[in-house]
């Protein structure tokens, strides 16, 4: 039921005429709001799960390529337009969104160092050149298992030079898109501490064992598993890069401090669902929407103005304190719709209890020790700073 009170929740959040108008936007939001949210249940669930044709369509229609340039078979669209897509797909099915995000860093590596880091950190091998076309117009799908360089101590996954190339060996725990990608980009740790990213065909073969689905909590059916890797040999040929570690790690933190589009998709969606509750559950879920929404929109132009016109490695301070405030504001909405919907949120016929496990989920997705402050921080009920008043 459309109501008043999510229309003025939508307007709060609506882009500029010229993003709302961009081919990449018009096609997002169709095939989300005819395609993705109907089958938002299904694809949750692991026992159906993401389908692979709508990948395809996603892929068709250029939104695994919006700001690779059109010569390439993208839409060649700025940050903002991006961030309106993704908002826009995660709201209606998270789990095909995360399916779709893998494909993005591999994407960037085949097409050059990535933006802000240095070029002199990493060195593009063989394989960006072989798939680049590939993969940049996403013909070619591709996943990633590189969460666990992320984590502190002794690497999870070793690679050791060999006369003719490298050697895999230990676990990656998490490999999303399974079954659904053609190419896997593992990462390695070398003894000298630089990173090795190769690419390879997603499939098992000499080296590499998938296992069985990871039972998650949220999101099932995106065929997560986790990769056994052993005496895998890597050719020189399957190197997509080799990156500096000290260098990745301070880009990586840097980029993980921004508020994600796909937690600000799913907290506009919740937030346009909980005006719309309000219908038949009483002015008491509109007022509280249009608060939050106020609140949510004010907080999203901040962080959209910091991703978009601030150098990455700027005020990152402040970019954590905003995505600690906008993960508790998420959960609090996601609370609230279960609050105003009552025992039927938790039917798995209604989304409330699904995007209340979304929300849990964009909180611990690219969690950084620092993230996890700033979002106990945020829930601790500590005022939100001032934009420019925290160090650098």
């Amino acid at each position: 039921m459309v109501s008043a009170a999510a229309d003025a929740v939508e307007a709060l959040f609506t882009p500029a005429p010229d993003v709302a108008a961009h081919p990449a936007v018009v096609s997002a939001t169709r095939i989300a709001t005819d395609v993705l949210g109907p089958h938002a249940e299904l694809a949750d669930d692991p026992r159906r799960g993401v389908d692979p044709t709508h990948l395809a369509m996603l892929a068709r229609n250029g939104l695994l390529s919006v700001k690779v340039p059109a010569a390439e078979g993208g839409h060649g669209a700025d940050d903002r337009v991006d961030a309106e897509t993704v908002e826009r797909l995660s709201g209606a099915c998270g789990a095909t969104w995360f399916v779709t995000t893998q494909h993005r860093l591999p994407q960037a590596l085949a097409r050059g160092p990535l933006p802000a880091l240095d070029p002199a950190a990493i060195t593009a091998g063989p394989a960006a050149a072989r798939h680049r076309a590939g993969l940049a117009a996403a013909r070619t799908g591709a996943g990633i298992a590189i969460a666990h360089i992320r984590r502190p101590g002794r690497p999870a996954v070793r690679a050791e030079p060999r006369r003719d190339g490298w050697t895999f060996a230990g676990t990656a725990d998490w490999c999303t898109g399974w079954g659904l990608v053609d190419l896997i980009m593992i990462a390695a740790t070398t003894p000298d501490d630089r990173f090795v990213f190769a690419l390879l065909p997603a499939r098992s073969q000499a080296g590499v064992l998938a296992g069985p689905p990871v039972p998650l909590a949220v999101m099932g059916g995106t065929r997560t598993v986790t990769l056994e890797l052993d005496g895998l040999a890597v050719r020189p040929d399957d190197v997509l890069a080799v990156a500096d570690g000290p260098a990745w790690r301070a880009h990586d933190a840097a980029r993980t401090a921004n508020a994600t589009p796909a937690s600000l998709g799913l907290l506009r969606r919740m937030l346009g669902a909980l005006a719309a509750l309000g219908a038949v559950r009483g002015a008491a879920a509109e007022d509280l929407a249009l608060t939050l929404a106020e609140r949510a929109a004010a907080r999203r132009a901040e962080a959209y103005a910091l991703l978009t016109e601030v150098p990455l490695f700027e005020r990152v301070a402040e970019r954590r304190a905003l995505r600690g405030e906008l993960a508790e504001l998420t959960s609090r909405t996601a609370a609230a719709l279960v609050a105003a919907r009552s025992g039927s949120a938790l039917l798995l016929t209604h989304p409330e209890q699904r995007w209340a496990r979304e929300a849990a989920f964009h909180l611990v997705q690219a969690q950084t020790a620092e993230v996890r402050d700033a979002q106990l921080t945020a829930f601790a009920g500590v005022p939100h700073p001032a934009p420019g008043t925290l160090p650098v």
